[in-house]
């Protein structure tokens, strides 16, 4: 938090190489984290349309779908849930098979800025599809200040890595990855 506030970033994709490394179990538990900070205002959208999980992960309904909410069919006042003083969670419903266009769309950059000047988060956590499955990640990082990766110690490789930095490349900020179920 530190770095990103001495940088001015408030907008953070949180990614795996491939599906079932834990990168939704991360963006919840940083988002639950970051809540629990005095006075700091956290939000967390599930930017998975391929396959949304973060309202399961949190035991909440989803209030709508994500696709609504970034193509500007729906507020974000009624899409957010707040679960907090210091949270609160934008979660997907249904899959959308056009998630990278939706989210390289002028409109989604539009509706997260009104987001973020109207709700003023220290953090925005997105959620975001495998990076070697789709190109969702690709479309959406110019809408984010910087990324952080999880890999899976019992299923990622040290290649997927190489692939994922790659992708990422250095327009955007490789923050850090996350071993996750490391062994030894």
């Amino acid at each position: 938090m530190q770095t990103l506030k001495a940088r001015g970033w408030h907008r953070i994709g949180v990614v795996a190489p491939t599906r079932g490394c834990g990168a939704s179990f991360t963006a919840v538990n940083l988002a639950l984290s970051i809540a629990r900070v005095p006075e700091s205002r956290t939000v967390l959208l599930d930017m998975n349309m391929r396959d949304p999980g973060l309202a399961k992960a949190l035991g909440l309904p989803a209030q709508g779908d994500m696709r609504a909410l970034l193509r500007g069919d729906a507020s974000y006042l009624d899409h957010l849930v707040r679960c907090s003083g210091t949270l609160a969670v934008g979660l997907g419903a249904g899959v959308a098979r056009d998630a990278s266009e939706i989210l390289q769309a002028p409109v989604s950059a539009e509706v997260l800025d009104l987001i973020q000047t109207d709700l003023n988060p220290d953090l925005m956590i997105c959620d975001l599809p495998a990076i070697l499955a789709y190109d969702d990640l690709a479309a959406f990082m110019p809408r984010l200040d910087g990324v952080l990766l999880v890999a899976d110690g019992t299923q990622t490789t040290a290649d997927q890595v190489r692939r994922c930095q790659q992708v990422i490349g250095e327009t955007t900020p490789l923050l850090g990855v996350i071993l996750n179920r490391g062994r030894g």
